[in-house]
């Protein structure tokens, strides 16, 4: 999916969450209402990419890959997260948020998320 298409479908779910009662500028710290709106709108909530859905249990096999390609690439400081938000993920930068390696690893990411899935990891 593009950028476009994700953000048009996380648009939909925050209208969805204001229509139902929660915005983050309104009733940020408002759990009650964050989680009526929240099963309000299940339906609307995107899912992650499927190769980092915690529920595929080829994901963290997938993201671990990932890592090996982008530490391949040169760079240093770089983990697979645990799951959160229901979604897998990667950690750039270390302990000491070490800037090279937030700047190649951003760069590189989707470069070595395209190569892992053309071997067919995570699906």
């Amino acid at each position: 999916m593009t950028n476009t298409q994700i953000n048009s479908l996380y648009t939909q779910y925050s209208q969805c969450m204001a229509t139902n009662g929660y915005s983050k500028e309104k009733n940020l710290r408002d759990q009650a209402a964050m989680v009526k709106a929240q099963n309000a709108c299940v339906s609307e909530d995107p899912l992650p990419p499927w190769q980092l859905d915690a529920s595929n249990p080829k994901a963290a096999e997938f993201v671990h890959a990932v890592v090996q390609c982008l530490r391949d690439k040169g760079v240093q400081y770089v983990s697979a997260d645990s799951p959160q938000g229901g979604q897998y993920g990667v950690s750039l930068g270390g302990p000491n948020n070490d800037s090279q390696s937030i700047t190649l690893g951003m760069q590189d990411t989707p470069d070595c998320e395209k190569q892992v899935a053309a071997q067919g990891l995570g699906s």
